[in-house]
């Protein structure tokens, strides 16, 4: 098809865009003559496959796909997309957006309904992502869950070889055992696995607990784990109160218990995994993605593994917070039908099989199949690389899952998202500054009161 021609004033407008982002730009004609931009964060699998993919379908369809990258923070990606779908001067046909924004971004008018239901194929968990409002606003594109690192050979060495701890008052007794022996053997030894020095102190866990993002998420984990409901509407009805104050009130055990050191209170994903691999931390709670750096300090299988998040005592449900992207169509985009069939291959089911295989959570029941009829992925292997400036380890190789697939997939139909809301961002911020507080505080108890209520007035839009 031919896209419509753009004016003068927006085509200037989406070229100055796109030279200040340092995009990747295709090889065929600018977007002013019909190219689909594309808004997007960095790649972080490493193998640079959503780039392959977009290749791919420029192959097969003919059309040119512009690539503006967007800030590396999530905060700086938002308040890009934001402002220029509100300024309308945006120049953006396809979104990629976090899994958190859906709510936000429909209300603010920056994406446009995707018009039609979701195929059943998808997972259950990830497509409430893309819906608000009784309407659905993108697809899924990527997704994430939490899950728990653990040191496989030290837990082996005290006597727990036979399975992950079920539960969290399991992995707080086996980390004050496990650490407090192993400590104990290091001082009296005076060096250990470290070149003949002696070993770090090594705590019982480490998680992200820096008052950013990863705050908001290890906090609803907590308050889930401790009977929250995650599709209740309200912190401040019945037990959700009691289970936001008791999960926040078991964070922060953790920390007065020595379990988690303080400086767990700045650390994000990529600090509390050089912990973890550099053996500080019996315990991890982190994303997937983390994986192929832990394993080039710790043998997969043998020194760790992964397994979901411990079962909660009421029901043994694992819970996670969902992670992820969908893709969405641009309120503005003067390419819509070239930005749906862009969508509809990225998200199909051979190239969601390609993102499992490249280092992404698949959001396709069928990506995880094995046998006849389970999708190949259509790239070839010689079109795996490493995305330029990347500087994570490669992905598995193509064609193989990686190897925390089946436990990954069995967290991700028991993950769910976060409040749906177009408050969502005032809500986060205020868990992060109230649950900050709190777990530094010496006592405490007046902010995780009020942290309820605070959390319900945010995510229906009160401004304090």
């Amino acid at each position: 098809m031919t896209a419509p021609r753009t004016t003068l004033t927006a085509a200037l407008a989406c070229l100055t865009l796109v030279a200040a982002s340092g995009c990747t730009a295709g090889s065929g004609p600018g977007p002013e003559k019909g190219a689909i931009v594309l808004a997007t964060g960095s790649d972080l699998s490493s193998s640079g496959v959503r780039q392959d993919l977009i290749r791919d379908f420029e192959k097969r369809t003919g059309r040119t796909v512009r690539i503006v990258q967007l800030p590396d923070t999530a905060d700086g990606q938002r308040s890009q997309l934001l402002a220029a779908g509100q300024s309308g001067n945006g120049g953006y046909d396809v979104l990629n957006i976090d899994v958190a924004w859906t709510a936000e971004f429909a209300e603010a008018g920056v994406i446009r309904p995707w018009g039609t239901s979701l195929d059943g194929d998808f997972l259950d968990s990830v497509v409430k992502t893309a819906e608000y409002d009784g309407k659905v606003w993108g697809v899924p594109f990527n997704t994430d869950a939490g899950l728990l690192y653990y040191r496989k050979d030290i837990l082996a060495d005290y006597g727990h070889h036979y399975r992950p701890p079920a539960n969290w008052g399991e992995l707080e007794s086996w980390a004050k055992q496990v650490t407090g022996a192993y400590n104990r053997k290091a001082a009296r030894s005076g060096k250990g696995q470290n070149h003949g020095k002696k070993p770090p102190t090594m705590y019982g866990m480490v998680a992200q607990l820096r008052p950013y993002e990863g705050l908001t998420v290890n906090t609803l984990e907590a308050a889930w784990y401790a009977g929250g409901d995650p599709d209740a509407t309200s912190f401040t009805k019945g037990a959700q109160v009691g289970s936001l104050q008791q999960g926040v009130g078991d964070l922060k055990l953790r920390l007065d218990d020595g379990i988690m050191p303080h400086e767990v209170m700045t650390m994000d994903e990529t600090e509390s995994r050089r912990w973890f691999a550099d053996g500080r931390a019996l315990f991890m709670r982190n994303w997937p993605v983390e994986y192929a750096s832990v394993a080039e300090k710790l043998t997969p299988g043998k020194k760790f593994d992964v397994a979901q998040l411990p079962a909660r005592p009421s029901d043994g449900r694992r819970m996670s917070v969902l992670g992820g992207q969908n893709l969405a169509i641009s309120a503005q985009s003067t390419r819509p039908e070239g930005a749906r069939e862009l969508i509809e291959a990225l998200t199909g089911r051979r190239s969601e099989r390609c993102l499992l295989e490249r280092g992404f959570a698949a959001t396709r029941d069928s990506a995880y199949r094995e046998g006849p009829g389970a999708p190949t992925c259509p790239l070839s292997p010689g079109d795996a690389r490493r995305e330029q400036g990347a500087t994570r380890p490669p992905a598995p190789r193509p064609g193989q899952e990686p190897p925390y697939t089946r436990t990954l997939y069995a967290a991700l139909r028991a993950a769910q998202p976060r409040p749906r809301s177009a408050h969502y961002q005032t809500f986060s911020k205020v868990v992060q500054i109230r649950v900050s507080q709190y777990l530094s505080s010496p006592g405490g108890t007046a902010i995780a009161d009020r942290l309820a209520k605070e959390a319900d007035e945010a995510l229906s839009g009160v401004v304090r």
